[in-house]
C-alpha cells in the first residue's frame, strides 16, 4: 500500500514543514525525542511538548506539523515501508495533489525530503507509534460508556395506581467500528452491576500483577 494522496487533514502540516528552517527541524526533532522518552508518547503529549519548546511557532501550525508527522509514523508501522521509500512516495503524492501549498520545485523537493527524513528518524516516537497502532489494531475499540438508571412503575391494571416499581439500568457503550462511530445498549439489574464491578476489580488486579511481571523482566510498560 503506497501513499497516493495527501488527506486534507494533513495538508497544512506538510505545507508548514516545507517552510521550516534547518534550526526549526533540529529543535522539533530534539523536542519529539525528549517528549516521547519522558511521557506516554501520545499525540497530545507530543504536541504540548513541542509547543512548550517552540513558543515562536503558532499552536495551530505545531498541531498541523505533529499530526502530519505522526500519521506517517503510524503508517510506516502498518505498511512496514523503508523510510527512503516512504519519503519518495510522500513527495510524489504532494506533487500530484495539484495543491499550491504542497508544490515543490526541484531544489525544494530535495530540501523537503531532507527535512521530513530528519523528522521521521526519532526512534522513541517510532516506538510510541507502534504502541498506538497495536492499541487500536482490533475490529472495535472503546470510546465511551454511560449507565442510565430508571424507575419503571408496575401496573396491575392500566387505569389504577401502580402496585410498585422496578429500578433498571441501561449500559450504553460507544465504540469505533472501522471508520464508523457506533453504540449499543444493554439492560442491567442490581445483580448485574455487582457482577460488572467484580469483573473490573479483577481486571485491575491483573494489570497490577502484569506490571510487576514487566518490572521484574526489566521491560518498560509502554501502554
Amino acid at each position: 500500500m503506497a501513499i497516493t494522496r495527501i488527506p486534507k487533514a494533513y495538508q497544512r502540516g506538510f505545507a508548514k514543514i516545507k517552510e521550516l528552517s534547518s534550526s526549526d527541524v533540529e529543535a522539533i526533532t530534539a523536542s519529539l525525542a525528549k517528549a516521547s522518552a519522558t511521557s506516554t508518547g501520545g499525540l497530545k503529549d507530543l504536541i504540548s511538548a513541542v509547543a512548550r519548546d517552540m513558543n515562536a511557532m503558532k499552536r495551530e501550525d505545531i498541531e498541523g506539523v505533529i499530526k502530519a508527522l505522526y500519521s506517517l509514523y503510524v503508517y510506516r508501522v502498518d505498511a512496514e515501508t523503508p523510510l527512503s521509500e516512504l519519503v519518495s512516495e510522500l513527495t510524489h503524492a504532494m506533487l500530484a495533489s495539484g495543491e499550491e501549498s504542497l508544490a515543490l520545485s526541484e531544489e525544494g523537493k530535495g530540501e523537503f525530503e531532507n527535512k521530513i527524513t530528519k523528522l521521521l528518524s526519532v526512534d522513541t516516537v517510532a516506538v510510541a507509534s507502534k504502541v498506538e497502532h497495536l492499541k487500536f489494531e482490533y475490529p472495535n475499540t472503546f470510546r465511551d460508556a454511560r449507565i442510565l438508571s430508571d424507575i419503571r412503575p408496575i401496573f396491575a391494571k392500566p387505569d389504577e395506581r401502580p402496585v410498585g416499581a422496578a429500578i433498571t439500568h441501561t449500559l450504553k457503550i460507544e465504540y469505533h467500528g472501522g471508520d464508523e462511530h457506533k453504540e449499543f445498549y444493554v439492560t442491567l439489574d442490581a445483580e448485574d452491576l455487582q457482577k460488572m464491578k467484580k469483573i473490573f476489580e479483577r481486571a485491575e488486579a491483573k494489570v497490577s500483577s502484569l506490571r510487576t511481571l514487566l518490572k521484574g523482566a526489566n521491560l518498560p510498560d509502554l501502554s
